[in-house]
């Protein structure tokens, strides 16, 4: 009997313990925007437009080329061919270049201690721009360092052999006698302290 009443009890205990996470996930989520179907209809709609006149125009455009294909001789048509080959090379090569480019920028900034995330400002339209822009971009990324250290550097720098007003001396007998008189005149309570009042 007590078995059966602490299955029960144990039973319900999960359950209550269920219900309460399942409220708390609940409280926890965002709702979600809902769509009524005129909504959802019309998104679609739209996207399916975007789609047709995406769809038309590259039709359009294969449809002009063939025109002007089949009214160009055979040596024209060639020629033609021949042309976008070697704009699709041009345009390959020119890829290949600038990634070869900014390996060699991003492999430059490294070796020269600088943050290599510079390489995306650097033009990569060939290799003596790009190394005339690294190059002025090294050196105005120091300056900048440079400045931005010498600010934090400013201050009062301590003045050699004055010791500064209300500070202790460590060994008073070890001032010169010039030393001594500066002292004197500009902390006169200090002096006492130090030589007793001569």
């Amino acid at each position: 009997m007590d078995e059966q009443n602490t299955v029960e009890t144990t039973a319900i205990e999960t359950t209550a313990t269920a219900e309460e996470t399942t409220a708390v996930k609940e409280q926890a989520t965002p709702t979600a925007k809902t769509f009524t179907q005129d909504e959802l209809n019309a998104i679609i709609d739209k996207r399916l437009e975007r789609e047709r006149r995406d769809a038309q125009a590259r039709i359009d455009k294969a449809v002009t080329e063939a025109q002007k294909l089949a009214k160009m001789s055979a040596d024209e048509r060639a020629e033609h061919e021949r042309q976008e080959l070697q704009k699709k090379l041009a345009e390959r090569e020119a890829e290949i270049t600038k990634r070869e480019l900014r390996a060699e920028a991003k492999s430059q900034l490294s070796d020269k201690g600088l943050p290599v995330e510079l390489a995306e400002v650097l033009p990569y339209t060939d290799a003596d721009t790009t190394n005339a822009a690294l190059a002025a971009v090294e050196k105005v990324f120091r300056q900048a360092v440079e400045k931005g250290v010498n600010e934090r550097l400013k201050g009062n720098p301590p003045k050699v052999g004055q010791p500064a007003q209300g500070t202790t001396i460590a060994e008073p007998e070890k001032l010169s006698y010039a030393q001594r008189a500066e002292l004197y005149q500009k902390d006169p309570s200090q002096y006492k302290k130090l030589f007793g009042g001569e």
